[in-house]
């Protein structure tokens, strides 16, 4: 049986609670400390969309800045939990896989974490941290496993056909893994981390890394939920796609490098949940890409957003300088 204790070095909890209660609902989240303010976003669309339940979220991480620790302790209340679980140096994954180029070691966090929390809960819900939670999780984290391993969501035709020919499995179940309802029980008993583990550190390169991976080893061994506890979306400057979304979707998942964060994007959605949190103060990455800039003052131009406009074009010049 695989020993995941031995990748993590210390865990530190923060709570107002005693013990936790029966109907507590545990979710994961795995990142570094680039990813802690979108992290703490995803975060706090849960607890502002699941006002009357107890949380406990599962926090897995390299390091962290203590600046963002301390914001995360903000979150502790009657109703919320927060652990903090920090990896060592032995968490080692073959870095050929990861060759798409917003691919990390952490994206693989999740291989070990059913193992970690197997004597705390036996149910957990797994969410990537470029998430917005827009209505209660209750319907979601009640789905019963019974037998199954997960509970997955469909991932879109585009990435069906990607992996079709790649590997031995139905490509028609190919699920996304930025959401998964995990039956600990159930993923202990098939050992499911060894399996990963030494899957993606095999040698091969697995297009997608740790979702080909899953998809692989938990062929026939997960339930399907409806898409709307996972939906994809790729934004644009404006972020009008946010406008299109159905008012029944309750994990919203920004998928690609292009992420709501960046102050390059007008996503009105992460700036609603932004400025609730407790990184309301803190300023937002300016942009992964130069031609970002030289997009969002075209869009602040063309908005009557002038001095913005202006203001980011001349930073375009400048980056474009260097």
């Amino acid at each position: 049986m695989f020993k995941s204790e031995k990748y993590i070095s210390e865990v530190q909890i923060f709570s107002k609670i005693n013990k936790q209660s029966s109907d507590t609902v545990h979710i994961a989240l795995a990142f570094d400390d680039n990813y802690a303010m979108p992290a703490g976003v995803t975060i706090t669309s849960i607890i502002y969309n699941n006002p009357n339940i107890h949380l406990c979220f599962h926090l897995f991480v390299d390091q962290i800045a203590n600046n963002n620790l301390e914001k995360f302790k903000q979150f502790v209340n009657n109703s919320t939990t927060i652990k903090i679980y920090y990896l060592n140096s032995n968490f080692q994954i073959n870095s050929d896989t990861l060759i798409l180029g917003y691919l990390s070691p952490m994206s693989c966090v999740r291989f070990i974490i059913p193992e970690l929390l197997k004597n705390e809960t036996d149910k957990l819900l797994y969410v990537d941290s470029d998430i917005l939670c827009l209505k209660s999780i209750s319907p979601l984290y009640n789905n019963e496993l019974s037998n199954y391993v997960a509970g997955v969501i469909p991932d879109d035709d585009t990435m069906k056909n990607a992996v079709k020919d790649l590997y031995s499995i139905n490509s028609e179940n190919y699920f996304n893994a930025g959401v998964l309802l995990i039956n600990t029980k159930k993923w202990v008993e098939n050992d499911i981390t060894t399996l990963c583990m030494n899957k993606i550190n095999d040698g091969n390169i697995y297009r997608f890394a740790d979702q080909d991976v899953l998809n692989i080893l938990l062929e026939n061994k997960t339930l399907q939920l409806p898409i709307k506890y996972n939906t994809k979306i790729q934004i644009t400057t404006s972020c009008k796609e946010e406008k299109a979304i159905p008012p029944y979707i309750v994990m919203l998942h920004y998928v690609t490098g292009y992420k709501p964060w960046y102050q390059t994007f007008n996503s009105q959605l992460f700036q609603k949940f932004f400025c609730i949190s407790p990184w309301k103060d803190t300023k937002r990455p300016l942009a992964l890409k130069r031609s970002w800039l030289r997009h969002y003052a075209k869009f602040c131009l063309k908005n009557g957003k002038f001095i913005t406009g202006i203001r980011f074009y001349c930073l375009y010049l400048f980056k474009k300088k260097i």
